[in-house]
């Protein structure tokens, strides 16, 4: 095997290009600065009674597989490692200044006339690199792709000479409702992936998200570590419909890798027509010698730079009061502004009318029936949305609004027969999830005429400055229109992405929530184009801190919306259990707080004080997660201590669940460190030196400090 290597050292990153000059194939490494690779010291055959194969070969910068070529032989488990992707050679690579760093742009090219154009981009001062993958078809007739990868990280992992048996790990993320971000470790070995006798067939743990809740029951994430040399590698794609990561072995190498499902996962094919092209979605990358959190923060960390596009107002990560739990689906105009002229008392920025606002059959009080029509209920608003935001705004607040508008429920106009062309289909039958809900399809010029008018003239009518975006079923595995369902699939949710893209572009100041359920779309791409998500739908649990914990690893808790719901017949320490778990991110408040005696109203006040002080660490700060606990949400126990630092500050968020672990020491850096402020219980967080110690007595007891150097 000739090799050779080309470095580019970006920031913390060596990213290096392997190049297989025999064979014209080229991959690249992700090094942490001063590791250096060990290809050289690998064994490079792999014999068995005479025979004789490669134990390792290069890999390729993407993974792709067209209908024409004959598959690999993963087929079914895989279908990386074929035909297509061995027949692109290496053209070309150049580099390329941008405003705010460099991309280096590869070629790749068949004989017959395909391309795959493979972009890394990196921003100056950021500690991940952003990747893109195009696939160009020139070869005078149409081709189909079965499976493109949008990134792949082959040779996994570089520092090992061998097969690196009980070395190499996965970890990975799991969704679900109400249950999001919980942590899942397994070895190569546990996978079944390890090396057999000699290279036959390729094996692979393929796993990811089917339909537009991208979030369901992994999060689109993987990271591979290498324990003897602690070293992670990790990955996230940005992709709100069905998506894919693989973790698969051929020889002695392993190979991470992600994007659209592809075919066989699902039921995706797309026929690109010569002279056509097809982009992958974007995927983030970096690598850590530290920690599994340390990778996933220096991913998240890529993020802050769209967080910082949007509304101005956003940047002070403003509080926000959400009246769902107060009302239940049926919101009046007399308690808004009774509402407002409580909230006067805090620095809350918005007030978010949820559902249940809008015109509803007559007789029905379901806030989910009746939606797609948008106009709203006059019984409740007897002088007008207009009105009341104008009211709002003389109080200081901007108003917000919650729409589902994606979907049309029973009982809308628009729900009837006449208007099933503008719906999407499966097998021509309309889509429907529940009893209710049916999906307009935004591939159609007539749908999004219609919403920019229900929805953007709305806003900009009704001078409404937040959108709630609700979204509560997934379409599933796919829709008619294009050829192939996962494809249709595909091409709605490009739409709908495209959609929220020009709510941004005619209304650049209305903030816009990411919600699906909760936390379904907590991917990359909805999450660059939204001010904030919901974090989860769990709004009275005492599970809050536990999810809201998790999540640091996977999004940035600027952006995470965490819910206090706020109620006169909890006890004092239940209200200050909840104030406390929002400063795991945006402080959402919730409940009727005009019924709140002036004991229960205080807490609520010195939360709302307390957020403004550590706003800037929650926005910028590094986290770390001490806990010892259960992880069944329903029947937790032990203790939770959240730690994040930025600067000369840092807040430490802690919890005890039933059955509390009496201590957790969190380390500070050197220094001399003094409590500045506190929020919640008294007594049970102090420092000893440069540690943080937590030390709960008693089950469901919270407190929060600001601690400064």
């Amino acid at each position: 095997m000739d090799l050779a290597v080309k470095d580019y050292h970006l920031g913390e990153i060596c990213l290096r290009y392997l190049f297989d000059r025999e064979e014209g194939h080229v991959s690249m490494a992700l090094l942490p600065l001063g590791m250096e690779s060990c290809y050289q010291k690998r064994r490079k055959e792999l014999k068995h009674r005479g025979a004789c194969c490669p134990a390792w070969e290069p890999g390729n910068l993407c993974h792709l597989s067209l209908a024409h070529h004959p598959q690999g032989n993963g087929a079914g488990c895989t279908l990386k490692y074929g035909i297509s992707e061995k027949m692109l050679k290496y053209k070309e690579q150049k580099q390329r200044k941008t405003e705010q760093g460099i991309q280096i742009i590869t070629l790749l090219e068949a004989e017959e006339g395909y391309q795959a154009e493979h972009i890394v981009s990196y921003t100056e001062g950021e500690k991940g690199l952003e990747v893109e993958t195009i696939f160009y078809n020139h070869t005078g007739s149409p081709a189909v792709l079965k499976l493109l990868t949008s990134f792949t990280l082959d040779n996994l992992s570089p520092f090992q000479e061998d097969d690196a048996p009980y070395k190499l790990y996965l970890h990975r993320f799991r969704g679900g409702w109400s249950l999001e971000g919980k942590h899942v470790e397994d070895s190569a070995e546990r996978l079944s992936l390890e090396a057999s006798w000699t290279r036959a067939f390729p094996e692979s743990e393929r796993y990811g998200g089917i339909g537009s809740h991208p979030v369901k029951r992994w999060f689109p994430f993987g990271c591979v570590e290498d324990r003897e040399k602690n070293v992670f590698w990790a990955a996230q794609v940005g992709v709100n419909a069905s998506w894919q990561m693989e973790f698969s072995r051929d020889g002695d190498c392993y190979s991470l890798s992600g994007g659209l499902a592809d075919s066989e996962f699902g039921g995706w094919q797309k026929i690109v027509e010569d002279g056509g092209c097809f982009r992958a979605p974007k995927a983030y990358l970096s690598v850590s010698r530290k920690s599994l959190w340390d990778a996933c923060q220096k991913l998240t960390g890529l993020f802050h730079k769209y967080a910082d596009r949007q509304p101005l107002l956003e940047q002070k990560l403003p509080i926000l009061y959400n009246e769902w739990c107060m009302s239940w689906g049926d919101p009046k105009e007399d308690t808004i502004l009774r509402l407002a002229e409580r909230l006067k008392e805090t620095p809350a920025a918005y007030l978010v009318i949820d559902a249940g606002w809008s015109r509803q059959p007559e007789g029905v009080k379901d806030p989910q029936e009746g939606n797609g029509d948008w106009e709203y209920e006059e019984r409740q608003f007897p002088q007008g949305l207009r009105y009341l935001s104008r009211k709002l705004k003389d109080n200081g607040l901007r108003m917000g609004i919650w729409m589902e508008f994606e979907v049309t429920t029973k009982g809308a106009k628009v729900h009837e027969a006449s208007w099933e062309d503008l719906h999407l289909k499966s097998g021509g039958k309309l889509i429907q999830t529940g009893r209710i809900r049916q999906f307009w399809d935004f591939r159609i010029k007539e749908t999004r005429d219609y919403l920019e008018k229900k929805v953007i003239g709305f806003l900009r009518e009704n001078e409404i400055g937040y959108l709630k975006v609700d979204y509560n079923g997934s379409i599933g595995g796919g829709c008619d229109g294009c050829e192939s369902p996962g494809e249709g699939l595909r091409s709605q949710m490009a739409a709908v992405l495209a959609f929220f893209k020009e709510i941004r572009r005619q209304l650049p100041e209305v903030v816009i929530e990411n919600c699906a359920s909760g936390g379904h779309r907590l991917e990359p791409s909805m999450m660059t184009v939204t001010a904030m998500s919901s974090f989860s739908d769990a709004h009275e649990c005492r599970e809050i801190p536990f999810i809201a914990a998790n999540l640091h690893a996977l999004i940035l808790p600027r952006q995470s919306q965490i819910w206090a719901v706020i109620l006169e017949e909890l006890p004092i320490e239940e209200i200050r259990y909840r104030l406390v778990s929002a400063m795991l991110g945006r402080l959402c408040l919730s409940g009727d707080i005009t019924a709140l005696s002036e004991e229960k109203w205080e807490e609520v006040k010195a939360a709302c004080r307390f957020y403004e002080s550590v706003s800037e660490v929650i926005k910028y700060g590094t986290s770390y997660l001490i806990r010892n606990s259960t992880d069944n949400q329903q029947h937790l126990t032990g203790s939770q201590m959240l730690l994040r630092i930025w600067k000369n500050k840092a807040l430490a968020v802690c919890h005890s669940f039933g059955t509390p672990v009496h201590r957790l020491e969190g380390a500070l850096p050197e220094g001399k460190w003094q409590i500045e402020e506190t929020l919640g219980e008294s007594g049970l967080i102090r420092l000893e030196e440069t540690k943080v110690i937590f030390s709960p007595e008693r089950s469901w007891r919270a407190q929060a400090v600001l601690l400064k150097k």
